[in-house]
């Protein structure tokens, strides 16, 4: 159990801020861990039971501990906890009548908490970005390709960003750092383990509050012809 992953066990100080240490179940051989992100308490049990019937010999369960109220998907539109088995799911899928501006995904308790505070806003400011909520990556890939292609595909990775409350680099399964780096919301903005105090007071010294997460995913849509104009660029050196 890795249960000091993110920023928010702030109140037992700096010796157990999980901004870069829990990456390290990400250095084990490929196909011996499964690593799961459940960002709400009904996801635990659904997470580890999918992880355990796969046989792979590591469950590697990353756990934080604020106390969040547990959303009314229904309400929000969010997909069913019992998705979170797969992998990834969607938050909130793109509106089909608005110009698509990315894809956003989300991966940590207070991360994800603090999104679904914005999602409102987003529909009341037409920001169309799709949201994906990052749990395992490995369960991700045993999904079908339907699957995959249908929540997050290869073309959505290269237009993404991410929200996390650890670090950037640790994000590497689900976004390319390239350009999406440019934009992703993290822990370690400026490669810093944070400073002790409150669970508040830690998330916004890392700039997770849901006030930088909404200017975050705002200026990322507003990029996004210039990002296109990057990857552009970029897939010309490469002929």
């Amino acid at each position: 159990m890795v249960g000091h992953s993110g920023p928010e066990t702030a109140d037992d100080s700096r010796t157990h801020f999980g901004i870069f240490s829990p990456g390290v179940t990400q250095l084990f051989p490929e196909g011996h861990v499964i690593d799961v992100h459940p960002w709400e308490f009904n996801e635990v049990p659904v997470v580890i039971g999918a992880a355990l019937k796969t046989g792979t010999p590591i469950v590697a369960l990353h756990l934080t501990r604020p106390p969040i109220t547990i959303p009314d998907r229904r309400v929000l539109g969010i997909a069913s906890h019992f998705e979170a088995a797969k992998g990834a799911y969607l938050i909130r899928p793109y509106s089909e009548n608005l110009p698509r501006m990315g894809t956003v995904v989300v991966q940590g308790t207070s991360t994800t908490n603090n999104l679904t505070k914005v999602l409102p806003k987003l529909d009341e400011e037409a920001i169309n970005v799709k949201i994906v909520a990052a749990i395992s990556p490995q369960l991700f890939a045993m999904q079908d390709e339907e699957y995959r292609n249908g929540i997050f595909s290869k073309s959505d990775r290269m237009d993404a960003m991410a929200v996390t409350n650890r670090a950037k680099r640790l994000m590497s399964d689900w976004i390319d750092p390239s350009i999406s780096g440019d934009y992703t919301l993290s822990s370690d903005w400026d490669d810093r383990w944070r400073t002790g105090g409150t669970v508040d007071e830690v998330i916004e010294e890392a700039r997770l509050s849901p006030e930088h997460i909404l200017e975050g995913i705002r200026r990322f849509a507003a990029d996004r012809n210039k990002r296109l104009s990057r990857l552009e660029v970029f897939f010309e050196q490469l002929r």
